[in-house]
This record gives structure tokens, C-alpha cells and sequence, in this order.
């Protein structure tokens, strides 16, 4: 049995769902593997159910610093552990699922992260995406929100909870059912699968609810400027760059957090233009087609190196203005 292991990873989710779970399944696909085991974080499995999987679960709580793009970085420094150190400190426990795989008779290949920040792009010839989809025994009658909040120790400014209590009950007084979002993938598929709008602070939570077909709305603090070294503002990377699925969002993007009675405006806005049981289906086409537009352009245009050639205020036109 050709098996395909696959190292931890340590990262962000929201990483993990756009620039690594893709990329597994297209590594599975190509290599014409019979088993899928994955070492991982629990409560994850369900990322990678739709192939012949065992997924093991491993604790990582011992590894320094905080999830960081595909790996870790040191609160104290600010500086992201190195590849070559993170890759030491689990390679043992995939050392040992070798080991016992071989045993049995496995012919064993690993997959590692890369642990160093390197992005891929959302297109078939790196990546193979599938619309996550699970039935949900629960399902409130529309309008109905899930909250995802954002929780991470670092970095942007969270919402309180109290911030949170605040704007469910601002919706709840106008009729929108809430949820919270679950923390396990298997839950938390169910809810997007099923729900009318996904809403909250730019987090991973929100790339799980682009990959399930579900509108999303999405604030962040942000500037507009170009991020490097990727190259794209966060609103291009949630309408565009990863939304490999055209998934409806509306992002809305400020120096400073929204108040909940701002959000709680913006949510209402959001479930009549894209609301899966109570938006607009004309507001959907056209969405639809502006995403065809962009990720033509990002696919065609910015991703060609005979781009990288043309006058530096070309490229920034067709970068900020065109998507």
C-alpha cells in the first residue's frame, strides 16, 4: 500500500485551508496514493475527509510562539521560528508514524510544510480545492448569523466579548438568529454549510466559510497598502486571491475597529445583498462575474513575469484598482 504522510502542520488555519490542504490533496492525486495519514492538530480531520485518511491527532503545545502563516512566530521577539527548528521538533513523532507504517508493510512517503512563509496560489495548477459540505441537524430558520471571533494573542486588536454579547443581541432585537462558530472543523462546516451569513474580524474562521460556499462579511483594520512580500491587501486576498471558489463577501476595511451597532448595519446591508436564504440573486451575479473578471486578471496578468516588466504605475493601477 503506497501511503503519503504528512508531516504537522503549525500554522494559521486560514493557511492551512488556502495554501496547504489544497496543495496535499493535489500532492495525493498526482502521486496516486491508496492511503492519507496526517499528522495534526485535533479537531481538524474534517479538512481532509474526502480522502482515504487517517488522521492523528498530535499534540504541538510544546512548540514555542504563536500560529504564524505556516508556522510559528516568538511573541518576545517577533521574529518567526526558523524552518529548520520547527521541522526538528516533530520530525520524531513522524519518525515514529514512519516507522510503524513501514512495519506494516506501508510504502511510505512524506509531505512536509515548509514552515518558511511560502504562499501558494489558489489555481489548479498548484492547488485542488473542493466545496466543503455537511449536513446540519440544526438548522435556524433565515435570517441566521454565525459570529466567528477572532481570538488570536497577537497582532491586530479583538473585540471584547462584551463587544460580541453586544452586537448578538443588536441582531437578535431585530429578528436574525446567531450562532457562535464551533471550534471543530467537522461543527464548524456544518453551520457554514448551512447558514445565511458568516460575519466577523478578519480571521481563519472566514476562509473555512469562503471554501463552504458561504457569504461571508468580513471587517478588518487596514490601510489599503500592498502587503509584502505577497503583494495584495487583505480585502484582494478575501474577494480575490483566496476565494478559489467565487464564494460572496463583502469586506470592509477601516483604520479602526467597528462598534457593534456599526456591525450590526453592515450585517443587516449584508444578508439582503448576499445572504444565501435572503440575498439578492441579481447582486450574486454580478459579484460573481466581478470575481471571473479579477481572478482572470490575477491569473492572466499579475501573475505572468513578463508583468513584472512594465512601468511600476501600470502595475500599481492594475493592482489596487482592477482587483
Amino acid at each position: 500500500m503506497r501511503t503519503l504522510l504528512v508531516g504537522p502542520y503549525v500554522g494559521e488555519i486560514g493557511w492551512e485551508l488556502m495554501s496547504w490542504q489544497g496543495r496535499l490533496r493535489l500532492q495525493f492525486e498526482i502521486g496516486r496514493f491508496d492511503r492519507l495519514i496526517v499528522l495534526g492538530a485535533a479537531g481538524k480531520e474534517a479538512f481532509y475527509e474526502d480522502m482515504p485518511l487517517d488522521y492523528r491527532p498530535v499534540v504541538l503545545d510544546s512548540i514555542p510562539g504563536h500560529a504564524y502563516e505556516d508556522r510559528r512566530i516568538l511573541s518576545s521577539s517577533g521574529d518567526p521560528l526558523p524552518s529548520v527548528r520547527l521541522r526538528s521538533l516533530v520530525e520524531p513523532m513522524v519518525e515514529v508514524a514512519a516507522s510503524e507504517l513501514q512495519q506494516a508493510g506501508h510504502q511510505v512517503e512524506t509531505l512536509w510544510p515548509a514552515y518558511s512563509g511560502a504562499i501558494h496560489p489558489c489555481d489548479e495548477e498548484h492547488q485542488r480545492f473542493i466545496r466543503f459540505d455537511r449536513p446540519c441537524e440544526r438548522v435556524l430558520p433565515p435570517p441566521w448569523v454565525v459570529l466567528v471571533r477572532r481570538t488570536r494573542g497577537f497582532g491586530a486588536e479583538n473585540w471584547t466579548a462584551g463587544d460580541w454579547d453586544d452586537l448578538a443581541g443588536r441582531l437578535n432585537s431585530r429578528g436574525i438568529h446567531t450562532s457562535v462558530f464551533p471550534d471543530d472543523s467537522a461543527t464548524a462546516i456544518e453551520v457554514l454549510s448551512r447558514c445565511d451569513l458568516a460575519v466577523g474580524q478578519s480571521t481563519g474562521g472566514l476562509h473555512l466559510a469562503s471554501l463552504c460556499g458561504c457569504p461571508h462579511l468580513v471587517w478588518s483594520t487596514d490601510d489599503g497598502r500592498l502587503w509584502t512580500p505577497w503583494e495584495m491587501t487583505n480585502r484582494q486576498r478575501y474577494e480575490t486571491y483566496w476565494n478559489p471558489l467565487g464564494t460572496p463577501v463583502i469586506y470592509q476595511g477601516s483604520r479602526c475597529l467597528p462598534r457593534p451597532a456599526v456591525a450590526a448595519a453592515w450585517i443587516g446591508d449584508a444578508l439582503g445583498r448576499i445572504g444565501r436564504r435572503t440575498g439578492s440573486a441579481v447582486r450574486r451575479v454580478i459579484l460573481r462575474q466581478r470575481w471571473r473578471v479579477r481572478s482572470h486578471i490575477v491569473g492572466g496578468i499579475i501573475r505572468r513575469r513578463g508583468f513584472r516588466r512594465w512601468p511600476w504605475r501600470v502595475q500599481k493601477l492594475v493592482r489596487s484598482r482592477w482587483i
